[in-house]
Parts: structure tokens; C-alpha cells; sequence
């Protein structure tokens, strides 16, 4: 079973809290023992230095070691201390023991460095003190020794105040956690909410992404920035759809009109049928030629790439000049063509056939008869230049950027012999597939000036 962030952030931060608890529970535990120990020792010392004195006072004034050991008895009587005078051999010399069972028979040879040790008397643990201490009426040896169990006590206490803490610290951070969770993650779980609901939500509904300015606030923005792009690839969606739908209609229409003109009476003369096979020809070669840039415009939506690889582009300008000179000198417009050879290009030669097909084809569609239709070629600075120019009625600047969008065609230019509004956004998209870029600018004589810029490639190709 999948946990909720919340509870997951509930567990790691109960886990972490408990493993930093018990941490800091080893840790206060082992310096207090330490600590404890040390000052207890200290204690213990003390009071052997201060029998030190006293018998080194009385040592001065009798010089006897027994009489000086009976002398300090009174000062050695500390309440639940056991302190004694004993012989180099451990023969008590003064003592009170305060329970103490003292065995002369364990008796540790003493030094004059301080020696500690924990000795277990009847259940109760002592500690030991003992120290030699030199005089000129011969050495001794002090010993104190105190009950470890008010401090064995004060370690009981403080274990049990830990183990009973840890839980409750636990549990209440726990709960701190699942809130702190709760309140973050809220504006997340009314997001995923709201997103749920978004199939039968208007078109334009957006998240409130000015709840906060923090990363959840982040989110709420870049989802929807988001669903803005879903929009609009929806509303180019259904306005490509609703476009290409009217543009095929036409055609179709004419075909299927001329054809059930032709077949409403039985005979037909020759004349009347090459008239209606005429229009059934030219139409289905206009909605070929539609499907066909639809399909271009499908694969770019598709983010297909290219193939890419050397190309002469001079070599692909001449032919398609060649070619669409066939259908200018029909309508009585000529086609000029000024060209830099050896002109290499890395990029797919069927796109490029096009889109300079289409530029061409766009001038020769709006140039009266009479006029003439330029393209030239030229290569500079690692970047190549393709210039088509026309002596049409031009395009407004306001209406420079919208002859590039799909479907769109300028009132003046609308004729049911027009293309589809397609040349032209193809003719953009493969200039940019190439790393390019396509503009169109007034020309020097009226009409319009198109100008695709390319990379070249650096590299001259040695064989044709």
C-alpha cells in the first residue's frame, strides 16, 4: 500500500526525531557519568588532601604517627563517608567507617599518585580513594571511600525521565508533522482537485496562482502557463480543423457540381465534357496540392526533422525556376533568375525544392501580366540569401507577420483560383527547420520582396 506524503513526512520526521532523541538521550547519559564520577572523585580527593593537612599539623607538634592519627579522628568524621589512617601495610591506624566493611586482606599497596576504585559491598557500590602520603615519622596511607548510590540514584532518575520523554517528544512531533503537512500540502490537494475538474471547466479557467509566491505558487503559475499552451494548441487545433474543412469543401464542391451538371442530361457534346474534365482537373489539382501542404504542416506539428545533408542550393533554385517559368510565361509574366554558383547548403533538397517552389509560385499568383518575377542567390559571410521579388499589389505592414500564419489570405488576394493560405507558413517553417529565417519587405518598384536566410556550409563539396 502507497503511503500519502503526508504520511511518509509524518514518519520521517517521527524516525528523525526519535534516532536524534535516543542520540542526545546516549550522549546525556555518558557525560553525566563522566561528570558524576569525576565530581565525586573530586570530592573524595578533596577530603584526603584536607586529612593530609590536619595530620601534617599534628605530625609537626607530636612526631608521633600514631597520636597524630588519633589527633585527626575527630576531622576524618564525614556523614556517610568511610575515612581512615592506615600503615603502609593497611593496618588501620584511625578510622570511621560509616558501614564500610574494610578487609585488610584486599589490601592495594598505595602510592603517592591518588588511586580510584569502585568496590561492591553487600549490594551497595563504594568508591575508593586511597593515597600514600610520606612524613619524617614514616609513610601512610589515607583512605576515603563514599556510597555511589545517590548518584546511581540521580542516573536512575534522569534514565527514566528520558525514557519517558522520547515518546511524548515523538508523538507530539509526530503530530506537529501531520499538521505542518496538512496546512502545506493543502493548496496542492485543492490544485489536484481543481485540475480533476478541469475537463468541465470553461476553455479559459486558470488555477489561482496568487495564493503565494513560494514554490507551490511556482507550480500553480507554470501549470498554467500549462494549460495556456494547451489552449492554444487546442484553438489552433480547431481552427486548422475548421479551415482546412472550408478550403476542401470548395473544391470538392466545384467537383461534385461539375460533375452532376455533366451527368444531368444523357448526352453530352465532346466540348462540354473536356469543359466539365477541365474543371474536375484543375480542382482536384488545387485540393491535391492542399492535401499535400497539410501533410507538411502535420509534420512539422509532429516536430519531424529534416534530413539533413549537402545541398547545392543554386543547382535547387535554377530548377525551380525552370519549372515555374512554364506556368509564368502561361499567364505572361517572366521569370528572372540571378544566381551565385557553387552555393552549398546542409539541409533536406525536397524541402528546400519547396520552399523556394512556394515563394516563387506566391510571386507569380499575385504579379499582373506583363510584370516579371526576380530570384536571386547570393552567398556571404557563411549565410545564404534567397531574394524573390514581385510586382504585386504588396502587403500592408500591419499584414507582414499574418501572411505566414496558416489559412491566412489578404481580402484583396481572396479568388477562388488562390491558393489555400499554406505556401507561405510552409515556406517559414523549413527556412527555420534550416536554422534560418524568412521575411517579407516592400520592394524597390512596389509589390513585395521575400527574403529566406540560411547557413551556409562552410565546407565546399568537391564533387556534383
Amino acid at each position: 500500500m502507497t503511503l500519502s506524503i503526508r504520511s511518509r513526512l509524518t514518519l520521517w520526521y517521527g524516525g528523525l526525531t526519535a534516532v536524534a532523541i535516543a542520540l542526545l538521550s546516549v550522549g546525556v547519559m555518558w557525560l553525566h557519568t563522566r561528570w558524576g564520577q569525576r565530581q565525586f572523585d573530586a570530592e573524595l580527593l578533596e577530603l584526603a588532601s584536607g586529612i593530609s593537612r590536619v595530620m601534617v599539623e599534628e605530625l609537626a607538634e607530636s612526631g608521633k604517627l600514631a597520636k597524630a592519627a588519633d589527633e585527626t579522628r575527630e576531622t576524618m568524621d564525614v556523614p556517610d563517608l568511610a575515612t581512615a589512617i592506615l600503615t603502609p601495610i593497611g593496618t588501620p591506624s584511625a578510622a570511621v567507617w560509616h558501614g564500610f566493611n574494610y578487609d585488610r586482606a584486599a589490601f592495594v599497596e598505595a602510592t603517592a599518585v591518588p588511586r580510584f576504585d569502585t568496590l561492591d559491598e553487600h549490594g551497595a557500590a563504594w568508591r575508593v580513594l586511597r593515597v600514600r602520603e610520606p612524613s619524617v615519622a614514616g609513610d601512610y596511607v589515607i583512605l576515603v571511600a563514599g556510597k555511589l548510590e545517590p548518584f546511581q540514584r540521580q542516573q536512575m532518575l534522569l534514565r527514566r525521565v528520558l525514557f519517558t520523554a522520547t515518546p511524548i517528544i515523538v508523538a507530539i512531533t509526530a503530530g506537529l508533522a501531520w499538521w505542518v503537512a496538512f496546512v502545506a500540502l493543502r493548496p496542492v490537494t485543492t490544485m489536484a482537485a481543481e485540475a480533476e475538474a478541469f475537463t468541465v471547466r470553461p476553455a479559459d479557467w486558470r488555477l489561482d496562482a496568487t495564493m503565494s509566491n513560494d514554490e507551490l505558487g511556482q507550480l500553480a503559475r507554470a501549470f498554467n502557463r500549462l494549460l495556456g499552451r494547451l489552449e492554444g494548441a487546442s484553438s489552433m487545433q480547431r481552427q486548422f480543423m475548421a479551415d482546412a474543412s472550408h478550403e476542401l469543401r470548395t473544391p470538392v464542391s466545384v467537383i461534385q457540381t461539375a460533375a452532376e451538371v455533366t451527368l444531368e442530361q444523357p448526352d453530352r457534346s465532346s466540348s462540354e465534357y473536356r469543359e466539365a474534365l477541365t474543371i474536375v482537373n484543375e480542382q482536384s489539382t488545387r485540393l491535391a496540392r492542399m492535401v499535400r501542404d497539410m501533410f507538411v504542416l502535420a509534420r512539422a506539428d509532429a516536430g519531424q526533422a529534416p534530413v539533413m545533408k549537402p545541398v547545392y542550393l543554386d543547382d535547387v533554385v535554377a530548377d525551380c525556376a525552370r519549372a515555374i517559368a512554364v506556368v509564368a510565361d502561361a499567364a505572361g509574366i517572366a521569370v528572372t533568375v540571378d544566381l551565385d554558383e557553387d552555393v552549398s547548403v546542409m539541409g533536406d533538397q525536397h524541402l528546400l525544392e519547396q520552399m523556394v517552389t512556394n515563394l516563387l509560385d506566391n510571386a507569380v499568383r499575385f504579379s499582373p501580366p506583363g510584370a516579371a518575377v526576380s530570384i536571386a542567390l547570393r552567398s556571404a559571410n557563411n549565410v545564404v540569401t534567397v531574394i524573390v521579388s514581385d510586382h504585386g499589389p504588396g502587403i500592408p505592414v500591419e499584414d507582414r507577420e499574418r501572411v505566414f500564419e496558416r489559412f491566412v489570405r489578404l481580402d484583396r488576394a481572396r479568388s477562388s483560383s488562390s491558393g489555400a493560405g499554406l505556401g507561405l507558413p510552409i515556406a517559414r517553417w523549413i527556412a527555420e527547420q534550416h536554422q534560418g529565417t524568412l521575411i517579407v519587405e516592400s520592394g524597390d518598384d512596389g509589390g513585395s520582396r521575400f527574403i529566406a536566410v540560411l547557413p551556409t556550409l562552410v565546407s565546399k563539396m568537391n564533387v556534383r
